[in-house]
């Protein structure tokens, strides 16, 4: 079953050359590689019991792809899932869980939709000016709280070095599909802090949503942003960020006119979506005890804004914001030469509102208020530098539902001298409707219901992984198990369609496979494969939860490292999909497997002056990822990247 559809890095950048041979210089040492979303406080992979994956900012520049949602694909656990071309609704999904159990993080703040539950949309979220994507699987509620069932991906961007002084860099494309994109980012850094800000704006004339259309579905994307961080004093120091995306996508929809011959299929039709998102972060952090105990104060805001038009009127609206307080102090201690410990406590804050508007003067024109408190502790463990446990529990006091008691337990053994790990970990989570699956309303096709309750699930993951060539590589393998209660499903046999919890069971197993080797200074290679099974409360298969997936990915440096070429493939298997042809007996269909190709390249001709190219879908597949919505076919691009000051 389906429905519809905390600490941040300043970073500022290095050489072109240097990024792309980030990955040569160096090795992928499992002891020394920081993870952030793995427990409250950044901690070595080491001891890390979860499993987690990244993408560098070698990885994002070097493979070139405009969105971000693209990039995921080359990291297990990943499905992603795009309605059409450019500026299509795009949703992600991690070990077969919905796309609203995935906690998406953008530099400290918690960016997904508060009026779809969290749901974060991924068409939105370009890959410039990003450094580094993060991505923890597995229930992390006890940490982050609602919709982290399936995992966190946390997104950091600025670049990835802080060389004092002043830089900028400027970048422009064009290419097929009628595609001009361009972008500009400049800061300054020293001993007093560092202040960033960047520009980016996409316009693409696109394809046709509607597989029989001629008509172009354009897409347009303006991204700002501004960051600084002042060192008040040696143990103080305050941050400020913001971030605002604006996005208009043209849209074809789907006939669900009773009788028409295109009954169920996507038709050309003259829609529009515009969306404005708007992000705020201000922390201040406190060091005392020489770094031993340590106190963030944060608030933070997420604004989103939706609406949708027909033939140039407005026919559909919403807008969801949430203001969030954080207080988090950790404490840290050795016992000995054998143990260290840590201690974190939080207590948070949230204040959510909600409205929703249509054409009319109807119920569906409302507002809805929610608050929700919740405090946290975790507790982390190490002994001789070799086992690490932790321990997290939350309690959630929610005004609207029952409250909710989460947790998670960890564990890793680093095996002395052999380069491998043992992990495992085991979690619970919880995730809550949505304002739209609740009190939403269209005559046309929806109406909510408010009588929903929370998702639950509990879940747990055992793996190894292998650190072997002088921590050049690094394998990983894991087993997933996951269970889902209460989930909420679409009823289409009423109509208008509704929502409603299911009574049973709904189950998530599988593995997932890892590897990344750089075998000499000019060569990186990385390969992922994920087998799931994804099964609703009667044992059907999940909508759009391929039971496969995997990729390839090869990088080779030449000419002293200012020359590069990457190939990637992409392979996602078959899936089953919602279809609306009255006139046929399915419900479901099966939508066919395809491999994505892309190969990019680039040449340094100065330090400052970089050209890049690259093909996508290198194979013309003609593919789709939701039923009935075309996506593009093979298409070229060429830029060049120019940059200024501090190297």
């Amino acid at each position: 079953m389906t429905r519809i559809p905390f600490i941040t890095f300043a970073m500022a950048g290095a050489s072109f050359a240097t990024a792309a041979a980030s990955a040569a210089d160096k090795p992928l040492d499992i002891q020394d590689e920081i993870i952030v979303t793995a427990s409250r406080v950044p901690q070595n992979r080491l001891a890390v019991g979860s499993a987690v994956d990244i993408l560098s900012e070698s990885d994002i520049k070097t493979r070139q792809q405009a969105f971000l949602g693209d990039l995921l694909r080359d990291l297990p656990g990943l499905a992603v899932n795009q309605s059409g071309p450019a500026g299509a609704f795009t949703q992600v999904r991690l070990r077969g869980a919905e796309a609203s159990h995935t906690l998406v993080i953008i530099d400290g703040i918690e960016a997904g939709d508060p009026f779809n539950s969290g749901e974060f949309e991924f068409a939105h979220l370009v890959s410039g000016g990003v450094s580094r994507v993060e991505v923890l699987r597995g229930p992390q509620s006890a940490l982050w709280g609602s919709e982290a069932i399936g995992g966190v991906i946390n997104v950091v961007t600025g670049p990835s070095t802080t060389p004092d002084g002043f830089w900028a860099e400027g970048f422009v494309e064009g290419g097929s599909f009628g595609t001009a994109r361009g972008s500009a980012e400049a800061g300054s850094a020293g001993a007093w802090g560092t202040v960033r800000g960047s520009l980016a704006y996409s316009d693409i004339s696109g394809i046709s949503a509607s597989p029989s259309g001629p008509e172009k579905d354009g897409y347009d994307n303006f991204t700002g942003s501004l960051f600084a961080t002042f060192n008040i004093s040696e143990t103080l120091s305050v941050s400020l960020s913001g971030r605002h995306v604006s996005a208009t996508a043209a849209e074809d929809a789907q006939d669900f006119t009773f009788g028409s011959p295109t009954q169920g299929l996507v038709i050309d039709s003259d829609g529009e979506r515009k969306s404005d998102r708007w992000y705020g972060r201000a922390v201040a952090d406190l060091s005392l005890m020489d770094g031993q105990w340590t106190h963030q104060l944060s608030a933070n805001l997420t604004d989103t804004q939706n609406e949708s038009f027909s033939g140039g009127a407005f026919s559909f609206g919403s807008e969801g914001q949430k203001w969030d307080f954080e207080y988090q102090t950790n404490y840290a201690f050795d016992v000995g030469d054998t143990s260290s410990h840590a201690i974190s406590a939080l207590i948070e804050y949230e204040d959510l509102s909600y409205e929703n508007r249509g054409a009319g003067g109807g119920p569906e024109n409302q507002s809805q208020t929610g608050k929700q408190t919740s405090a946290a502790l975790e507790y982390r463990l190490g002994l001789a530098d070799q086992v690490f446990l932790s321990g997290a529990l939350r309690y959630d006091d929610n005004d609207r539902f029952d409250d909710e008691v989460t947790y998670r337990l960890t564990a890793a053994w680093a095996m002395p001298d052999t380069g491998f790990k043992l992990r495992g970990s085991y979690g619970t989570g919880v995730a809550q409707p949505s304002f739209f699956e609740l009190f939403g309303f269209n005559p046309d096709f929806f109406v909510g219901n408010p009588n929903l309750q929370p998702e639950s699930s509990e879940g747990w993951d055992v793996g190894v992984g292998y650190s072997f060539a002088d921590g050049r590589g690094l394998a990983s393998v894991t087993y997933f198990d996951s269970n889902l209660e209460n989930e909420i499903f679409t009823d289409f046999g009423v109509f208008p369609f509704t929502v409603d919890n299911s009574p049973g069971t709904s189950t998530r197993d599988g593995i997932e496979f890892a590897f990344r080797v750089d075998p000499i200074d000019a060569v990186s290679l990385s390969a992922s494969y994920t087998y799931t099974d994804a099964k609703d409360d009667t044992g059907a298969r999940e909508l759009r939860r391929p039971r496969h997936m995997g990729s390839l990915n090869a990088t080779y440096r030449f000419f002293d490292d200012r020359a590069a070429v990457d190939l990637g493939l992409n392979y996602h298997g078959e899936m089953q999909d919602s279809e609306f042809i009255f006139a046929t007996p399915e419900t479901a269909v099966t939508l066919d497997d395809y491999v994505l190709g892309t190969v990019a390249a680039s040449f340094d001709v100065t330090d400052r002056v970089q050209l890049i190219g690259r093909i996508e879908n290198l194979f013309d597949e003609d593919y789709q990822d939701v039923f009935g919505f075309a996506s593009p076919g093979i298409g070229a691009y060429a830029g060049v990247r120019i940059r200024l000051g501090q190297m």
